[in-house]
């Protein structure tokens, strides 16, 4: 039987080409569409949980009572030892440092670079977390020493198709082999660093071994792997209580301790300055309907197609109701037909999501692959296919299969079809996710105008900026020597960076970035003829030297910036507007003199400069507290003269070479670091215009379904009213009245959502644009536009046909 549905499918198939291409390429599309999006979703949620016993693994962070929202996710060396010897509730604890806090050099086949995505771990690090060996043995990487571990890319990225455990390469000139090469890391785990190194390579050197063990430095991420029926909380307390013994430089501690779950960790927004790449936890739920409502879109258009087509097929339903088939044999007909369309269209689907999927991986920055034989990308496919299938199958069955046998056979069962409103109900809603989708994209788009505008006093194209390497030991502050030394070899750098025509100004800062400055600290600042207030507000500091200004096109509110010749200005303040009203400080603000801070000095506000945007517009401004310090300046952010771009990179990277012969020399311009910072706005605008397209071209294909009914339908009255006089313009124009009237509830229905939904996410923005009237007025423009030109051509053709066919019959 299943054989005979089979054929009868294929068959159906051929009678009726067009819509069949569209039946099957529009759900293919959709499916194909889905399938990625809930491949990215189904990621998301299952980010860290492949490790052995993960939910028993937790990252030990460090919260402040005066600010809970932000946490520390990294620990000092020395908590290592004094939680493993007394946290008896801890089975396993390991730890592991980014090389992003430290310039370590790679020197591979003669290229030298600076290897940023590595992670510097002890033994325990390979038992806690699952890794898959390809080449070598894990084993050999914790007894051997200079011994390092390469994931699959990197080992190809280094060394070609030779095998990499016989290869050595250099790290800061010491050499070192390859102890095993694993397999890349999976696209659901926060480590996706390529090469693992054994700490000691640094814990060997006296000098940065004995700043490591000091407390108050912070450099390890501390992993602690809980015995079976452990509570978190417990430990936790336990281990704030290690660290307030230990932090002797303070009478009370106003920090305390949280062990972090591994499997939360990529949704934990808390984390400051974080290693780890942070998801959202409301894209998962957005993303999830958004794949949901284009399946339902695609299945609406498939219902609806089907039941355009269902004309043809009234006089065989009906011979097979005479001849004894149930209502049940024929719903497992139409189902198994249906069935087999499903089929043919996830084939296709499957192709097309395989194509795509080098571009999505690149949209995403993931490396996916859809392995059919992967259990959880199966069972992914088998969820997608049963929901299509009783989205689609069951209407038009019960529908076919409840048609009475008599009115079947004399061709009067369409008029039962006609009367049938949930094919308008879906078409209508499938009109109204255009309108709401047109109205998200639009606002969207006018929001990262708005980013844009905002932040284009920058001049991000003309400016880049590099990091001076580090001194090989930490100099401490007390070492006045020393730090006049460093001063001065920052400002030799500076001095020959402005000897180049091609170079327009330089100033050395040390924020990490001019768009992303927010790690906030609690003010210490005593003004004088204040009181002291009972809670120390929170500030940015900012130490910058005479030149930021410059750079960052800052504009002053009043009085003046620093200047280099005057030498009491080391000791003044630069306050932003908001810091004045943070800080309540009354006018004229400059001239307000002020005791403590940082460097526990005096000093005065020299000026106040206009709130700039030293942040994401995802964040209000903060209270700027600007100070004029060059030893603190680690960053050179270097402008252009004019358009000599190119020059004044070539003429820094000579500089660079000047001072740190045969190392890299890395830079980056504002530009990429602006795109950086937007990246997932800019990606939340592709995604959505992608989508609107998407729902566009399914919405059209489901109104010329039911175009194609309504014309069936009424062809003996167009032909009639043809005979009458009726004109084509007047056919077409009664044939598009009730479409019309579906845009215009789609409309209705439509502009609330799109208003709630769009205010729910601008509010994500502390500056923002606000939603006007012309937004909704364009994307129902939109929309009647593509419903007209998607029904004029079947209109024009039903108006223009020969009315003597139609009539010919009666």
């Amino acid at each position: 039987m299943l054989k005979n549905y089979c054929k009868l499918a294929w068959r159906n198939l051929g009678k009726g080409k067009l819509s069949s291409i569209l039946n099957i390429t529009g759900l293919a599309i959709a499916m194909a569409v889905a399938v990625l999006i809930l491949l990215w979703v189904k990621n998301e949620a299952s980010y860290d949980n492949y490790h052995p016993d993960a939910e028993r693994i937790y990252l030990l962070t460090r919260y402040d009572t005066t600010n809970t929202s932000s946490a520390s996710e990294s620990s000092p060396l020395p908590a290592y030892q004094a939680v493993q010897s007394s946290v008896p509730e801890a089975e396993l604890i390991t730890m592991a440092a980014p090389t992003t806090w430290k310039n370590i050099l790679f020197k591979v086949n003669g290229n030298v670079f600076t290897e940023k995505n590595a992670l510097l771990v002890d033994s325990n690090w390979i038992k806690m977390f699952r890794y898959k060996v390809v080449e070598g043995s894990l084993q050999r990487f914790t007894t051997q020493a200079n011994s390092i571990v390469l994931t699959k890319s990197k080992a190809k990225k280094y060394f070609g198709d030779a095998p990499a455990i016989t290869q050595t390469l250099l790290i800061d000139s010491v050499p070192f082999s390859v102890a095993a090469v694993v397999a890349d890391n999976p696209v659901n785990s926060s480590f996706q660093q390529d090469v693992l190194i054994p700490n000691s390579f640094l814990l060997n050197k006296e000098a940065v071994r004995k700043s490591l063990d000091d407390w108050g430095y912070r450099s390890q991420l501390l992993f602690v792997k809980l015995k079976a029926n452990t509570s978190a909380v417990t430990t936790a307390e336990k281990i704030s209580g290690i660290f307030t013994s230990h932090q002797t430089w303070k009478t009370q501690s106003a920090e305390f301790s949280v062990l972090s779950p591994l499997t939360g960790l990529h949704f934990q927004k808390e984390l400051n300055s974080t290693t780890f790449k942070q998801g959202n936890p409301q894209n998962i739920r957005i993303y999830t309907i958004l794949a949901i409502l284009l399946l339902a879109t695609a299945c609406a258009n498939f219902v609806n197609l089907t039941v355009a087509q269902a004309g043809n097929r009234l006089k065989e339903i009906g011979v097979r109701k005479i001849m004894g088939a149930s209502k049940k044999q024929l719903f497992g007909q139409v189902m198994a037909e249906i069935a087999f369309f499903i089929l043919l269209s996830m084939a296709l689907a499957l192709v097309l999501a395989i194509v795509a999927m080098p571009a999505f991986n690149a949209f995403t920055e993931k490396n996916f692959a859809l392995n059919i034989f992967d259990p959880s990308v199966a069972s992914l496919l088998l969820s997608v296919f049963v929901f299509v299938l009783l989205f689609t199958g069951i209407y038009p069955a019960l529908l076919l299969a409840t048609l009475k046998p008599v009115g079947l056979l004399k061709n009067k069962a369409i008029a039962n079809i006609s009367r049938q409103g949930l094919r308008k109900v879906l078409v209508t809603g499938q009109l109204t996710l255009v309108v709401i989708t047109l109205v998200g994209v639009i606002t969207l788009q006018k929001q990262f105008r708005y980013i844009q505008q905002s932040t284009s006093s920058y001049q991000q194209g003309q400016v880049f900026k590099f990091r001076a390497l580090a001194p090989e030991a930490p100099i401490k502050m007390s070492d006045e020597n020393a730090i006049s030394q460093r001063i001065s070899y920052l400002k030799n750098i500076k001095t020959n960076l402005l000897k180049s025509s091609a170079i327009g100004s330089v100033s050395l800062v040390n924020g990490v970035s001019m768009f992303d400055q927010k790690n906030k600290m609690a003010s210490d600042i005593t003004w004088t003829g204040y009181p002291v207030p009972e809670h120390k507000p929170e500030v940015v500091q900012l130490w910058v030297d005479e030149d930021y200004r410059q750079v960052a096109n800052l504009t002053m509110k009043s009085g003046r910036w620093f200047d280099a010749q005057n030498i009491s200005d080391k000791n003044n303040l630069v306050l932003n507007e908001t810091a004045v009203k943070t800080l309540g400080l009354k006018e004229p603000v400059v001239g307000s003199t002020f005791s403590g801070g940082v460097h526990d000095n005096s000093g005065v506000v020299i000026g106040v400069v206009k709130d700039f945007h030293h942040k994401s517009l995802h964040e209000k401004i903060d209270p700027l507290v600007i100070s004029m310090d060059p030893f603190m300046g680690v960053v050179y952010y270097v402008k252009a003269h004019g358009k000599n771009i190119d020059k004044a990179v070539k003429e820094a990277e000579a500089v660079w070479a000047a001072n740190y012969p045969g190392k890299p020399f890395e830079y980056v311009f504002l530009d990429e670091e602006f795109d950086k910072l937007y990246k997932e706005d800019q990606k939340a605008l592709t995604f959505s215009m992608l989508f609107g397209g998407l729902c566009i071209v399914l919405s059209a294909l489901g109104l010329l379904g039911l175009v194609m009914v309504s014309a069936q339908q009424r062809v003996k009255e167009i032909g009639i009213r043809k005979v009458l006089g009726a004109s084509v313009a007047g056919i077409v124009t009664m044939l598009s009245r009730d479409f019309v009237k579906m845009v215009l509830l789609a409309a209705i229905i439509g502009f609330p959502i799109a208003w709630w939904a769009m205010n729910r996410w601008l509010a994500d923005y502390a500056y923002r644009v606000t939603l006007e009237w012309w937004m909704f007025a364009a994307a129902g423009g939109i929309a009647l536009f593509v419903t007209l030109l998607t029904i004029a051509i079947q209109a024009m053709k039903s108006a223009m046909a020969n009315p003597v066919k139609s009539l010919r019959s009666e």
